[in-house]
Formats: structure tokens, sequence, C-alpha cells
């Protein structure tokens, strides 16, 4: 029993011995015996509905309703304890009290969990703070490995938790830890689950190299292409792909990483001089027929290229951030579903222009000029990452032709 759950007993208790004394004396045992059983079924009611929805057997919206007709249905026993308790007490408010106490303690520790729980929330949301100092953060750290430790062990199945976990050793620098806990995520994760997938591939491939002292075996070079496979956007692994191929004197393979890595990241990101850096180095170490190479490469990408005008409607201007995340990318009419190009950039004024050719192609062959009909989409995220998620701001173009010079989408809806 958590000391959470050991407060929540004792108030419970006080409450029970200053409210009710009086009544508790003319209380028969029977009722008793029935309001505890009420509030065990509703625990386990309570239980059962979070096990259904983590299986999936219910939705999140059902899961809601039924959770509520559970607490209404505990309510509306009350009610009825109530007005038997009335032909027996001439003060019914004590009885009221003293239960709303004890089904309140009951919510709130079905509702947040466990102490332990609770204290991760704490650190992270602490860790998180602006104003915190990076004494204080590293002292989270610590304190969030050793009780997500204490989840992992409880539950070894919370990969939540797992990743959690990973992601702070690593940042910590305890790499082989991390890779032991990266490894369990991939282990109990849903194979359906593609995109958190590509993630814990992304994040186990990171911990390796680095555990490898900065060394990338073939092992985690072949983890990191098949987490490409699934998310060829993932900044992380086409910079790592890239250190790889550098590493192994595979220059041209190290600048056509670089380049999509760089085509990914807003012209304010300060990270974007280091990839040019390397990339410039990369070229260095090339021949005059492989530079001319690469050059045809960029020219043919051009070759197909559409230039895309970005506007937003008046009716949601004012839901704009002052820097906003704009991603503009072009897919298959019909085709595939991953992007034939991608452009990403920080925007403060509207409308603006963009321009998608071959050279932003996420894999080589899923390019525009593969495709006679594409559609244009530019979305504002919320969250700065690429995948659509709610609340981001999104248009679309109708299918215009891959060979199209122009083409102009308005942002003009809330998803």
């Amino acid at each position: 029993m958590t000391s959470l759950w050991i407060g929540i007993a004792v108030l419970t208790a006080l409450a029970v011995v200053f409210l009710c004394l009086p009544l508790f004396i003319r209380l028969r045992s029977g009722e008793l015996v029935r309001d505890q059983a009420n509030i065990e079924i509703y625990k386990q009611q309570l239980k059962d509905l979070d096990a259904d929805l983590k299986a999936e057997r219910i939705s999140k919206e059902d899961h809601q309703a039924l959770t509520d007709e559970v607490k209404q249905n505990l309510l509306q026993d009350a009610e009825s304890s109530k007005s038997e308790t009335n032909h027996t007490s001439g003060k019914p408010l004590i009885p009221i009290m003293a239960f709303i106490l004890i089904v309140s303690g009951v919510l709130l520790y079905a509702h947040l969990g466990s102490e332990n729980e609770l204290i991760i929330k704490e650190l992270l949301e602490s860790s998180m703070d602006p104003n915190t100092d990076m004494a204080t953060m590293r002292e989270n750290a610590d304190e969030l490995m050793q009780r997500l430790t204490i989840v992992v062990d409880e539950t070894p199945e919370d990969v939540e938790a797992w990743y959690l976990l990973g992601r702070i050793q690593s940042d910590l620098g305890r790499y082989d830890e991390a890779v032991f806990s990266f490894s369990q995520v991939l282990q109990y994760l849903d194979p359906e689950q593609k995109a958190d997938k590509a993630a814990a591939m992304a994040q186990l491939a990171q911990a390796q190299f680095f555990a490898n002292d900065r060394v990338l075996d073939k092992a985690t070079e072949s983890l990191l292409i098949d987490a490409l496979e699934i998310n060829p956007r993932d900044s992380m692994v086409l910079g790592l792909l890239g250190i790889a191929s550098y590493e192994n004197q595979n220059y041209m393979d190290a600048v056509r990483y670089w380049t999509r890595l760089q085509g990914l990241m807003p012209p304010s990101d300060p990270n974007r001089q280091a990839i040019a850096g390397g990339i410039n180095k990369a070229k260095d170490n090339l021949s005059a027929d492989q530079l001319d190479e690469l050059e045809q490469e960029r020219l043919d990408a051009i070759k197909a290229s559409i230039k895309v005008t970005v506007n937003v409607d008046d009716s949601l201007k004012d839901q704009l951030p002052e820097q906003a995340d704009l991603f503009v990318l072009a897919k298959a009419e019909q085709g595939p579903p991953m992007p034939l190009a991608v452009q990403r950039l920080q925007v403060s004024e509207w409308p603006v222009t963009v321009t998608l050719d071959d050279s932003m192609a996420m894999m080589d062959n899923l390019k525009l000029s593969e495709f006679e009909s594409v559609v244009i989409t530019a979305r504002i995220s919320k969250s700065g990452v690429g995948n659509a998620k709610a609340g981001d701001l999104e248009g679309n173009s109708k299918a215009i032709s891959s060979s199209s010079q122009s083409a102009t989408v308005m942002i003009d809806d809330i998803l």
C-alpha cells in the first residue's frame, strides 16, 4: 500500500470519526458491508475498463462513457443509502459528507494512479520548466531513472516507461543501459505501431552507436536503414547514416543523406551550418567525375519541380504562432502514402512560396518525376513534427500534374 493510499485512508477514517460517530451507533453492520462492497466493485470496474482500453477492446469514447456510467451508478446507490438513513437520523448531511470524502479518495487514487507515477509526472514537469537549473535537472533525471526502474520492474510490458527510461539513460551517457531499455520497447511494442517502432529503432541505433565508441557497425547500420524505410523523414537516422557512409569512405552517400537532412531543417536551425560543413568535407574527398554525377542528380531533380504558394485563410490567422512550423509535401494522387517531396520551414509572414523537386525525395524510387498526378499538402504543425496531429492547421491542393510549374494551397482546415 503506497503512502498516498494510506493518506487517503487516514483522511477517510478521520472523517468517519468526527462526522459519523453518532450515525454509526445506530447503523446496522449490514449497511457498512454494503457500502464497502460497492466501493470495491466500483474500483474493480474501473480497473476492468482501463484494461479493456489498453487492450483496444473498447474505444476512448466508450471508455469515458462507461466510466461515467459506473460513477453515476455508485452515486445513485449512495443516494439510496442516504434515503434509508434519513429515517434513522435527524442529520442527513453527515453521512452524505462522509460518503463524498470516501468516494473522492477512491476517485483520486483511480484517476491519478500510484504515488510513484505522480512523482514521475512532477519530475518531468520540473525538468521541462525553463526556469529549472542544470543541477536540479540532473537530480530530477537520477530520481526519474530510479522511479521508472520501479515501474518497469512491476510492469515490464509498459513500453512508454521503457522508452522514457532509455531516453534519460542516453541523455546521461549511460548508453549500455539505454540499449537494453530500447530493446525492451521493441520487444513489447505492438508491431502495428509503425511510427513508434521506427522511433524506438532509431533511438536504439543511436544508443548502440555511442555505446560502441561512435563506431557504426553493420548491425546498427541495418537497424537505421530499416527505421528509415518506415519513416524517411527521421532527421536523426539520416544524420547517423551520413556518418556511417562517411566513416566507410562512401562519401557520395554521405552527401546524399546529409543533403536530405538539410532539406528537412528550417533555415533558422543553427545545426544547418554544421551539416553544410559535413557535406563540403565529404565533397572534398570526391573525384571530379563523382562531383559531376552529384550535380547531374541535382539538375535532374530540378527538372521535376513545382513552385508552391501557401497562404492561410483569414478565419485561421488569429490561431497562428509568431513563428509557424510549416511542412509542404507532395504525395501521389494514386500510389503509396509516403511523401514524394517534403520541405520544412519556419514562417512569420504570409503568403510564402516554396519549391518541391526530386532532390527532396525521401526514397530513390519515390520521386515527383515518377508519378503523373500529385496532391500538395501544406500543414502548420503545432508540435513541430511532420506527422499530422490533432489541432494542426492544414490545406490541400487539387490533384495536379507532376510536370506543373506551380500550385497554390490555402490552409483552411483544423485537424
